[in-house]
């Protein structure tokens, strides 16, 4: 998925900035001279990163309130851009990043293996209640029938959903939960 970083500064050489993050953390990088810039960005679609530049002035009528709120799931991050250089930017904006990434990840893997024992603990339930059915001497053949179809189809489901688990390499989760968006929200 492609980065999108918005910094929103009012400093001399922000451009010079914007390039050293796009080229060391592969993001598209676009500018916002005001707060009121960033909102009207923040606007026309969702970005990966936002960086307030703390030094902005505190006279502008937008408040970093209302574009935290504007932000939706951007990673916010109000530092004071000056002071921290270009590669120091870079590093906190790829710090973060990858933390989010890996937070995402082990919530992945904790929702597969909830869906997993969810559906194995049905899958079980209605292994044994299919196998009683079919062991009831008032059956009729048409229902013994359906109970051992019944069966079949939960005993191909569960030999599936072990498969599933065994050979993905992040379990069920890769095949139940696509890789999301950047999208949670930290502050």
């Amino acid at each position: 998925m492609e980065k999108t970083v918005l910094i929103v500064t009012a400093m001399e050489g922000a451009e010079n900035l914007a390039r050293a993050i796009s080229r060391e953390a592969d993001a598209i990088v676009e500018i916002a001279r005001s707060r009121r810039a960033a909102l009207a960005r923040l606007r026309r679609g969702p970005v990966t990163a936002l960086l307030l530049d703390s030094a902005l002035s505190d006279a502008e009528v937008t408040t970093s309130d209302i574009v935290w709120q504007n932000a939706d799931g951007a990673v916010p991050l109000e530092i004071p851009l000056n002071s921290l250089g270009a590669m120091g930017v870079v590093r906190l904006l790829q710090s973060v990043l990858e933390g989010r990434r890996q937070a995402e990840t082990e919530g992945r893997k904790q929702a597969a293996a909830a869906v997993t024992e969810e559906l194995q603990s049905t899958l079980t339930s209605l292994l044994l209640e299919s196998d009683l059915l079919s062991r009831d001497k008032a059956l009729t053949p048409n229902l013994a029938e359906k109970a051992r179809i019944v069966r079949e189809l939960a005993d191909t489901l569960r030999v599936r959903l072990r498969s599933e688990c065994r050979d993905a390499p992040s379990g069920l989760g890769s095949v139940m939960f696509p890789r999301a968006s950047e999208s949670m929200y930290v502050r």
